[in-house]
């Protein structure tokens, strides 16, 4: 396998993606929409992370052909109920990512209970077509305030216990290893390494 496209054009998640692969020994062409001057979106309407990432999938292995991965992730916050959960990106949509933290700390700020999760649904379609699924959690809980300039999204606000401080904080040396994106794509590397190559 050369080449490999990713369902985004979001810069954060593809370098992050890039470091991780290489970072396990997985050295590939990664293509995205904007290499062929796509424009096109799929509508995300599916109601499971998984069915959003085989939705991206599916349109974009469908157009080039390529083996595909895309994925849908999200912040699963206990307090609202498991959400934004799969409207992450969607959530608050007239605010940008440090209001929505604001926003998310604020309606918090009295809230003993900060339980929260990261979680990410990869799907890849491999050169032959088959659907594979795989899936990465990374529990935390929600800060008192954001901190940390070394994330994007929701990172300034999600703590890692064991550490006392936000993704943010910690940045790609710890998201490149243990972030929910880390674990979904470590386990889709066993099985490229193993099934792809």
């Amino acid at each position: 396998m050369n080449k490999l496209f990713i369902a985004s054009s979001n810069p954060h998640k593809l370098e992050e993606i890039r470091d991780i692969l290489l970072n396990n020994g997985i050295d590939l062409e990664l293509v995205c929409p904007k290499d062929f001057g796509c424009e096109e979106e799929p509508v995300e309407d599916g109601l499971s992370f998984e069915e959003n990432a085989y939705i991206k999938a599916r349109f974009y292995h469908d157009l080039y052909h390529l083996p595909t991965i895309a994925d849908d992730s999200g912040i699963c916050i206990d307090y609202l109920g498991g959400k934004p959960g799969i409207h992450s990106a969607r959530f608050l949509p007239e605010m940008d990512y440090p209001h929505k933290c604001a926003y998310i700390v604020d309606i918090m700020k009295d809230v003993s209970e900060r339980s929260a999760r990261f979680v990410d649904c990869l799907c890849f379609i491999d050169g032959k077509g088959s659907v594979h699924y795989y899936q990465g959690v990374n529990e935390g809980t929600i800060a008192y305030e954001p901190a940390g300039d070394k994330g994007f999204g929701y990172d300034p606000i999600f703590v890692i216990p064991e550490y006392g401080k936000t993704e943010a904080e910690l940045g790609e040396e710890y998201k490149n290893v243990y972030s929910h994106r880390a674990k979904a794509l470590k386990e889709w590397i066993i099985d490229a390494k193993e099934k792809f190559q």
